[in-house]
């Protein structure tokens, strides 16, 4: 009775040891960063690295953008905001959603033709003549083209604080 009792326990041990080790977390590598660079061209103009982008629950990291539209009554000009960008979404149907705001106004616009390098890790979406919308109303602001660019290359790509 002792032997199986010593045997149930052993194995156990060495079971939880098993799932524990499964599920560990490796440590983070400091030269490993989830910093990309984020760049737009065109109606909306923007270039840094951004830490941690883009998750929809958050966070959502500052980002300094030009609008070369009015939005409301703010001109076109250089706002510090915050930016939220991702797939939106399924299939042959699938766009793409950048959102950007401030504590006065945001931005939507979804839409896009959507290019993957895998190979590179750079994304690339091309928007065209898409719908700028109001971030609170839905209300349409203007039609807007540009350039996203995503990309973990980080050479010439500057640090905004």
């Amino acid at each position: 009775m002792k032997r199986r009792l010593v045997a149930f326990v052993g194995g156990f041990c060495i079971a939880m040891l098993v799932v524990t080790a499964v599920n560990a977390k490796k440590p983070a590598n400091p030269s490993e960063s989830e910093a990309e660079c984020i760049t737009f061209t065109g109606n909306l103009v923007g270039d840094q690295q951004v830490e941690g982008c883009c998750p929809n629950a958050g966070p959502w990291p500052a980002y300094e953008m030009e609008l070369k539209f009015s939005v409301g009554t703010h001109p076109p000009e250089t706002y510090v905001g915050h930016v939220f960008m991702n797939y939106f979404g399924a299939g042959r149907n699938r766009k793409y959603i950048v959102q950007f705001w401030t504590e006065d106004f945001g931005i939507e616009v979804i839409g896009g033709v959507i290019e993957n390098d895998r190979k590179s890790k750079k994304l690339t979406v091309t928007f065209t003549d898409e719908d700028c919308l109001d971030l609170d109303t839905g209300a349409f602001i203007t039609r807007v083209s540009f350039v996203l660019v995503r990309t973990s290359d980080l050479d010439g790509c500057p640090v905004v604080d």
